[in-house]
């Protein structure tokens, strides 16, 4: 993410110069959820059908829904029903379509999505910053946030908050010094808007094109961090801390053990493993510390290394360009529950199984922005993710200030395919964090399936094996590898048979390939076009 440096210092001392209460954020997240059925269906007035390019427009005109009748529908029906009965009648944008790499089909209408299509007029942004997305399922994209949205996502941080008493740990965010991944600096500064000061900030380097972009990245951060502690809390400075010195990590952690402080530190699930590592073999312990995680599904294989050393960890969900959708569940019936952000989202299952992956129909999780300001207009749309969503009253203090929607078993549905065979997340995750270390040693992230063309140009699937495990004997770990990868269907049966027949399928130790934000996917794919297929899960 990029601020716009000149913007940034009065509009970060806007943000932070009215500190809000507890108090006072619950009782506007309680009216903002009063409200909900209201703001759509302003949205769609002033957003959307006045906007002829609209691609919301033109599903809705296809499918001969005016506006008085989404009015009707809504003050009968409420949000969630009308959304699901948008969905039904086509109103609804898949991953592909809505990044703009395939068309829109819905019977006669086909058309397809540019980026701008979906952007609210700039006239309505204020306090501006640019997000760079990764590409990691296509060519990067832009858009632009702002920190209007922020304080929205702010009421329900502040629940959150409560909820996990973080208000009064030390804060520090293990993450890159912007760059294109700014979930851990936003997450930062609402904890400052939230009077918490950033006792560190370890920022995780990331590459970057040249030395001036470099240059860029490193003074908007001393710019950011300068700004926020004239104005808010404190927030510290960026100190550069590669994965080989997370030493330095484990003993900031003691010394805020040591001095009867909560540490608390926000980053990705991978890079809370291999603190996680790093402190045992140093001898240390987690005790104590906190995690918020985000970036990928919290496996049970993550959970145990984290909880092992005495750590304890809650969760964001979220995806770019739009944000939190939910926040971790303070009492928890399932590893990954978190609860929806209803004041700032709609989010519903699609009522109809319009992805299938094998013999499994899939219905995806639809997102709507409620509010104008948002980075892009979202009227249930697919980021890839599935989801069980529930109502439960689990009691915590989300549920009752409001936020009674529930979700767990978060993954992604989109394929993942090589040669014809293609896996679920779920799948994947399990067999990489949990079968293969459970057969031949090792954790979560020390095992990577890459697709790549040998000298030859052929292809290949190499099974990354971190070295660290020690010996193996590469051909059991192939065999296993084989069958595990056809246990499903008679199909992939098949297809691992001619994998390992035709020797596609080896093994090179090495360490795993990481993102910038430290994120271990367990397949990763070496050119641009198979990565489209790989859907990278965002909740910065």
């Amino acid at each position: 993410m990029l601020f716009l440096p000149l913007t940034l210092p009065l509009a970060l001392r806007q943000f932070l110069h009215d500190r809000p209460t507890l108090k006072g954020e619950c009782e506007k997240l309680q009216r903002a959820l009063a409200n909900r059925e209201q703001r759509f269906l302003a949205l769609l007035r002033d957003s959307v059908y006045t906007e002829p390019q609209s691609p919301y427009k033109k599903l809705l005109d296809h499918a001969g829904c005016e506006f008085g009748d989404i009015a009707f529908a809504l003050d009968k029906s409420g949000l969630e029903e009308t959304l699901k009965t948008l969905a039904r009648a086509g109103v609804y944008l898949m991953p592909g379509e809505y990044k703009g790499r395939e068309d829109v089909r819905r019977g006669s209408l086909t058309f397809r999505i540019h980026p701008k299509d979906l952007s609210p007029p700039l006239h309505r942004q204020a306090a501006l910053g640019i997000h760079h997305t990764s590409g990691s399922t296509g060519g990067p994209r832009r858009s632009i946030s702002t920190f209007d949205w922020w304080r929205k996502e702010a009421l329900g941080y502040a629940t959150f908050f409560e909820a996990h008493d973080l208000l009064s740990t030390r804060m520090a965010p293990y993450e890159p010094m912007l760059g294109s991944h700014a979930g851990g600096v936003i997450f930062a500064l609402l904890v400052a808007r939230l009077g918490t000061p950033i006792d560190r900030w370890f920022a995780r380097p990331v590459p970057a094109n040249n030395w001036l972009e470099r240059l860029f990245f490193r003074l908007t951060a001393q710019e950011l961090a300068w700004t926020a502690t004239c104005f808010g809390p404190g927030y510290a400075r960026p100190e550069l801390v590669p994965t080989t010195e997370l030493d330095r990590i484990v003993y900031w952690i003691d010394d805020c053990r040591k001095e009867n402080a909560t540490p608390c530190i926000r980053t990705v699930a991978s890079n809370a493993v291999r603190i996680a590592a790093t402190a045992e073999e140093m001898g240390a312990t987690l005790e104590g510390c906190k995690f918020v995680l985000s970036g990928e599904p919290i496996s049970t294989a993550k959970q145990e290394a984290i909880k092992k050393l005495g750590g304890s960890f809650t969760l964001m969900w979220g995806y770019w360009p739009i944000g939190t959708s939910g926040v971790g569940c303070a009492r928890p019936a399932h590893g990954d529950e978190t609860h929806v952000f209803l004041h700032t989202l709609g989010v519903i299952e699609h009522p109809e199984p319009v992805v299938k992956i094998g013999d499994q129909g899939i219905h995806p999780v639809l997102f709507t922005t409620l509010y104008p300001y948002a980075a892009q207009i979202e009227i249930n749309v697919s980021n890839g993710d599935q989801a069980t969503l529930s109502e439960r009253d689990c009691g915590c203090p989300l549920q009752e200030v409001g936020l009674t929607l529930h979700a767990h078993n978060i993954s992604s549905f989109e394929k993942l395919t090589s040669e014809g065979m293609a896996f679920s997340f779920e799948e994947v995750y399990d067999l990489f964090e949990s079968a293969l270390p459970g057969r031949f040693g090792g954790g979560a992230g020390d095992y990577q399936l890459v697709e790549e063309e040998d000298e030859e140009g052929r292809s290949r699937l190499t099974l990354l094996v971190d070295p660290n495990i020690g010996p193996i004997n590469e051909g059991d770990v192939l065999t296993f590898l084989g069958t595990a990868l056809g246990s499903s269907s008679r199909n992939k049966r098949f297809m691992a048979g001619v994998w390992q027949d035709a020797g596609t399928l080896r093994i090179r130790r090495e360490p795993t390939i990481a993102s910038s934000r430290g994120k271990i996917l367990p397949l990763r794919f070496s050119s641009k076009d198979k990565a489209e297929g790989l859907k990278e899960i965002v909740t910065n």
